[in-house]
């Protein structure tokens, strides 16, 4: 069943069962205030009756003729119950006097009911003389009035019932169908992207959840998109990178299988330069792999950050001379030790600071900054290149990534060295993050957590 039509089958119901309330409570809410108000009525009369028993007796000093005035009241009643339409109840009386004896009785064969009689001793300045009993009965009159007061009641119940359930359901429909209709949109854009079409975008002009619901999808449609682009061209690289070496060494080889090349150790020494950069390329893609899967092996050991970082400027010393370019480390005041796997973190540092003088210009300044912040290790490398443009930056961490499509691979390698730095920094637990400024250099920062009991630790 469809959810519109569930929609519209429950609000149906819930009309059709407050109609029903409606009707029982109202009736029996009538019956109950009909009844209080005749109730009371009685009482009333009773109490005048009473009165004017005591006043009959007091005036006479007996009972005896009680019955003739009594009639006379009865006739009374009735003839302005006629004329005025009265809803009043007919009221019996028995009079009984101190022995017992029955002196008068009004009630005329109606039907007597212990629940409904009224019972009450005369007395006369604290004296019994008597026995009061009155027998309240509803007349048809009353009944009648009763049955078709409920019965307008009822009726307007379910006149309004039917008017509030034909505007129920017309909101209803409208509004099932505003609801069902982002729904649809985004059912079809599901089945859209189940068949791989991860271009299709869903449009809901409201602004409510289903408008947050839609944005999620179409922000999801454009993960798809764009991992499946990065597949795309992933395959395509991995194929590019794989194809050069390869295409290399075969063409030496069958040089001299031919007899064109002589095998010479300096044929040999290229044909193994084209292996060893092959097996490297493999061997990134498997690391940065495990990286990526949190499942890389790490040897950790404590390892002082200072002295850390210095042992590898020292390494790019001759490489920043070439260029004249001035590496400046600015260490932290005390000893701060990291439990790191050096191989992994040494791999970081090399990628970052060799990217940072490989594109820093003549003259330039390389800055390696060591701080604390909270309970992590801030290490950054601020160089004084060229920047960044802000549409690249999303990107620069992604596997053959590389700003300048036309860059050569002796200038910017294949790509995957700002992939595994990410990898390697994050599977030990820290973040890396880049800002840059065209015409004023990049800053690459990693963070990496700090051991409560490595806090301040000196040699």
């Amino acid at each position: 069943m469809k959810l519109r039509s569930k929609v519209l089958i429950s609000l149906t119901a819930v009309v059709i069962f407050m109609g029903l309330f409606q009707s029982l409570f109202f009736q029996s809410r009538v019956e109950k205030m009909f009844e209080n108000y005749l109730s009371e009525s009685d009482e009333m009369r009773v109490r005048t009756i009473k009165q004017a028993v005591s006043s009959y007796y007091v005036s006479t000093g007996s009972l005896e003729g009680i019955d003739q005035i009594l009639e006379v009241s009865n006739q009374m009643n009735m003839n302005m119950r006629n004329m005025m339409g009265s809803m009043e109840r007919t009221i019996g009386v028995i009079i009984l006097d101190a022995s017992g004896e029955v002196i008068a009785d009004t009630t005329n064969n109606m039907e007597k009911s212990n629940k409904m009689s009224i019972k009450d001793p005369l007395k006369i300045n604290g004296k019994t003389i008597g026995t009061f009993i009155a027998y309240p009965n509803k007349s048809a009159t009353v009944s009648r009035l009763e049955q078709q007061f409920v019965q307008s009641v009822n009726l307007s119940i379910l006149f309004g019932f039917l008017f509030g359930g034909l505007i129920t359901l017309m909101i209803g429909y409208f509004l099932s169908k505003k609801i069902t209709r982002p729904l649809s949109q985004l059912v079809s854009g599901i089945g859209h992207v189940s068949k791989g079409n991860t271009k299709f975008r869903v449009t809901i002009d409201s602004k409510d959840e289903f408008k947050q619901l839609g944005d999620a999808f179409n922000q999801m449609t454009d993960t798809l998109e764009r991992t499946e682009r990065i597949r795309k061209s992933l395959v395509a690289d991995v194929a590019h990178e794989l194809r050069t070496p390869l295409s290399i060494i075969r063409a030496k080889l069958e040089s001299i299988q031919t007899g064109a090349l002589e095998a010479t150790e300096e044929v040999i020494l290229r044909v193994s330069d084209e292996v060893y950069r092959l097996s490297r390329l493999v061997n990134d893609l498997q690391q940065l792999s495990l990286a990526e899967a949190r499942t890389l092996p790490l040897k950790k050991e404590p390892t002082e950050v200072n002295e850390f970082i210095e042992t590898i400027i020292s390494q790019f010393q001759w490489f920043a001379e070439e260029k004249n370019i001035t590496l400046h480390l600015n260490k932290i005041s005390t000893d701060l030790f990291l439990e790191i796997d050096r191989d992994r973190i040494t791999q970081v540092i090399v990628n970052l600071l060799g990217n940072a003088i490989r594109y820093s210009p003549e003259n330039g300044t390389v800055t390696i900054n060591v701080k604390v912040e909270g309970r992590s290790a801030i290490i950054s490398f601020q160089d004084t290149g060229t920047g960044i443009e802000q549409e690249n930056i999303p990107f620069i961490f992604e596997r053959f990534y590389r700003a300048d499509e036309s860059r050569k691979r002796d200038k910017g390698g294949v790509g995957l060295g700002l992939s595994i730095a990410k990898g390697f920094v994050e599977v030990h637990g820290g973040t890396i993050k880049v800002k840059s400024v065209i015409g004023e250099g990049t800053t690459f920062e990693i963070s990496l957590p700090i051991k409560k009991e490595t806090m301040g630790k000196t040699d």
